[in-house]
């Protein structure tokens, strides 16, 4: 099977995987630094906290 076949994406590593989270969650802070309408805010701080959150199940799950 070649890569563009592969019916799941490879995984990436436990630090990996935090390390992008974390990155998305402050991607979203940034853009909700910026915003000027309260929803977007709003969106973007969610956004940020379910990334953050996210980074920290994944070292539970990925470890089991």
């Amino acid at each position: 099977m070649t890569e563009e076949t592969r019916p799941y994406p490879a995984l990436r590593s436990v630090a990996d995987e935090r390390a992008y989270l974390l990155r998305r969650a402050e991607d979203h802070q940034q853009l909700a630094d910026r915003s000027q309408e309260v929803e977007a805010r709003a969106i973007h701080l969610r956004l940020r906290q379910m990334y953050e959150t996210q980074a920290e199940l994944v070292t539970i799950v990925l470890k089991d």
